[in-house]
């Protein structure tokens, strides 16, 4: 499985008014939003730049449910939108890395 294709699918899955509400306000901050699709561990410190700290967890949980429901299971999947280091265990978990 390759984790950027998951967090695409994953990205994607969240809807377009949250992701218009997220990409808007991380423009309005100066931020790229597309470069979440290079570097998915900064995607989370978007949303909660954008729209709190406990928006962002939420997100995390949905992230991690999202994993399971496609028959993953990685243990890491709940840090690696938090962290490049988080994003680095989830790759080697999935076998890419």
């Amino acid at each position: 499985m390759d984790a950027y294709q998951l967090f695409r699918e994953f990205y994607t899955s969240l809807g377009m008014p949250l992701r218009a509400l997220i990409e808007f306000k991380a423009r309005r901050a100066g931020r790229n939003p597309g470069e979440v699709f290079q570097k998915p561990w900064l995607f989370l410190r978007y949303v909660e730049e954008a729209l709190g700290r406990h928006n962002a967890e939420l997100i995390s949980t949905l992230f991690v449910e999202f994993v399971r429901r496609r028959k993953i299971y990685a243990q890491s999947a709940a840090e690696a939108l938090w962290s490049e280091e988080g994003w680095r265990r989830f790759l080697q978990e999935l076998g890419g890395v």
